[in-house]
């Protein structure tokens, strides 16, 4: 038996039936033959708690890191509000006062020096252009657009704190005031409470007076020190920087203090 499932002749001589358990046979004992791999050599799987680690609880040093929102007032906050209408009237009439005394220079003058007029038309010409836009540039210069009024850190915690300490302004808390340029530019002037005095001119509207001004080279010109305000700040947008509702306190402390002054 062991030569014929060795002997391939052999084993075609034999029927189809026999051949088919031959092959049958000699299958069963190759594989019973073949070693199998014992379980130490397999690789070991890793556990479930491997592949799917557990998140970690957030430690104090990342909670710290997150940024902190601040819901209080900023830095600055706006107390004074002068209008949109009277800035845009006063940039308006700049303007027109700035290009009539540009005609006048460039278009009027040089049409009155001929030979039949006299040499003083030309000069009066140049200056009776010049005469509206120094007018208007001298006349509207105290007036102020806006008044910021510089927080400290205490006072931005929430808006009832702000008004607190607004109500009750050390002599050192700093305001800062809107103008608007000769060139219709906004210019920032900063000031101290303390510093402020009630003030009257005779040929322009004035409110107060700035006693200390900041010094400044002699090339960048003085801080103007006359400015105008109304006792009440205009309507506008609701925000957590607008608080029209301080001016009137600080405007009848300003007063107040030049009566006493004075």
């Amino acid at each position: 038996m062991r030569h014929i499932l060795l002997h391939p002749q052999l084993r075609s001589a034999l029927p189809k039936s026999v051949q088919r358990d031959l092959r049958s046979q000699i299958w069963l004992r190759f594989k019973s033959q073949v070693p199998r791999p014992s379980k130490r050599h397999e690789p070991a799987i890793p556990e479930a708690k491997e592949l799917n680690p557990t998140p970690r609880p957030a430690t104090a040093t990342s909670a710290a890191t997150k940024p902190h929102l601040r819901k209080g007032p900023p830095e600055r906050i706006l107390v004074y509000y002068g209008g949109t209408g009277r800035a845009m009237f006063l940039g308006m009439l700049r303007v027109t006062t700035i290009l009539l005394f540009g005609a006048a220079c460039l278009i009027v003058a040089p049409s009155c020096y001929t030979d039949d007029a006299a040499w003083y038309i030309t000069p009066l010409v140049v200056v009776g252009g010049a005469m509206p836009m120094l007018f208007v540039a001298y006349t509207s210069a105290p007036y102020v657009n806006f008044v910021h009024l510089a927080l400290p850190a205490f006072a931005r915690r929430s808006r009832e704190a702000a008004v607190h300490y607004a109500k009750d302004l050390p002599p050192t808390a700093v305001l800062y005031l809107n103008t608007m340029r000769f060139n219709t530019i906004p210019r920032t002037i900063p000031v101290r409470v303390g510093d402020l005095v009630a003030d009257k001119h005779p040929f322009r509207p004035v409110s107060f007076l700035n006693t200390k001004p900041a010094e400044r080279p002699w090339w960048m010109g003085k801080h103007p020190t006359q400015f105008y305000t109304s006792d009440h700040s205009q309507p506008g947008r609701q925000s957590s920087a607008f608080y029209p509702e301080v001016w009137p306190g600080i405007y009848q402390r300003i007063q107040s203090k030049a009566s006493v002054g004075r």
